[in-house]
Formats: structure tokens, C-alpha cells, sequence
């Protein structure tokens, strides 16, 4: 009689999961969702004098200061000059006459909302320090801001520079010693 019974509810369960992928077959849709960029001919993005020369991404190594330099909320320290260049010679892409529209992603993770610059991602290092970008020059881009971009010149032999700045800001109180570490998202348009 066990077996039987046992029997029996195999065959009852079999059937409950034989409807149940008959109904899921029948019922099943959903949404696919494409996203992508439709763009005109562009240029390189390299990092130029001030940074590490690197194309697309690249590094610009602030010099070290003493906290002392950073001693009160607002203090500033440590102004680098940076430059971005937008093409090369020889790049055909990379129109003359054009202009190229650099701005940051005002959602990148490590943009201080209040402040408009950027904190340090590294825990238990410099403390209430973080980096501010500046035009060439010398205004603090408030990188929260949508409408932060910054305009090259006119594109001529396939090349425009973009003049930047970056310094140490202290937030918060005075700064601590330690090492900083930061980055931005920025995007490139052609017109």
C-alpha cells in the first residue's frame, strides 16, 4: 500500500509540474532594452602637459603639501596646471574648425554634492581633503553641476588643448596627513 500511495503522489506531483511549465511556456514576455551612441567622426582624448599622457584615461600626480597648508575649511593648496588634448596630428577624425565640449559626469561616484569637487576614496588616509578642478583660468568648476562644461579652442591641424587646474581643498575642518586618491567621469562632444 505504500508504494501505491507513493505512487500515486508522483504522478499527481508530475502532472502539477507538467502544468506548471505548460501555463510558464504560455505566459512568458518581457522587455529588451538597447542603449547605445550614434556619433559624428571624433578625436583621441589624451591627457597633455601635467599628467601621465595617457589616452582616454590618464593621471595627473598632485605634488605633496603639508597639512599645515590646509589648516582651515576653504584652504587650498597645491595648484597643478593640466591640460587635455582633444586629437592629434594626422587625425583625419578629428575635423579643424570644430569645437569639442569637455564635461564631467555629474553623477560620478566621487563628486561631493555640497562642495562640487571631489573626496578622497581612500579610507583612513588624508582626512577632510579633497581635489577641486579649475578651468584654465583658475575658477573651480562645480563638478555637480550639469552645465560644467568647459570648451576647447577651435579645432586647427586636428589638435585643441583644453587648460585645466587641480588643487588639494580642505572640507570640514583642517586637513590631516595622508595620501589622497580621487577620480571624474567626463564625456567629450564634437560640434
Amino acid at each position: 500500500m505504500k508504494h501505491i500511495k507513493l505512487a500515486s503522489a508522483l504522478v499527481v506531483a508530475m502532472g502539477i509540474a507538467a502544468t506548471g511549465v505548460a501555463s510558464a511556456a504560455a505566459s512568458t514576455g518581457g522587455t529588451i532594452t538597447f542603449t547605445g551612441a550614434v556619433t559624428d567622426q571624433t578625436c583621441t582624448v589624451t591627457g597633455g602637459a601635467g599628467t601621465n599622457g595617457g589616452t582616454g584615461n590618464f593621471t595627473v600626480a598632485l605634488d605633496p603639501v603639508p597639512a599645515t597648508a590646509l589648516a582651515a575649511a576653504t584652504d587650498t593648496a597645491g595648484n597643478k596646471p593640466f591640460q587635455v588634448i582633444i586629437g592629434g596630428p594626422g587625425q583625419s577624425t578629428c575635423q579643424d574648425g570644430k569645437v569639442a565640449t569637455m564635461s564631467f559626469v555629474p553623477s560620478s561616484p566621487q563628486i561631493d554634492p555640497a562642495t562640487g569637487a571631489l573626496v578622497n576614496a581612500l579610507s583612513g588616509q588624508a582626512t577632510n581633503t579633497e581635489v577641486q578642478v579649475l578651468d584654465g583660468t583658475g575658477t573651480a568648476i562645480a563638478l555637480n553641476d550639469p552645465s560644467n562644461a568647459v570648451q576647447s579652442p577651435a579645432i586647427a591641424n586636428n589638435t585643441a588643448t583644453i587648460d585645466f587646474q587641480a588643487q588639494y581643498l580642505a572640507v570640514n575642518g583642517g586637513a590631516t596627513a595622508g595620501l589622497v586618491s580621487t577620480d571624474v567621469l567626463y564625456q567629450v562632444v564634437y560640434n
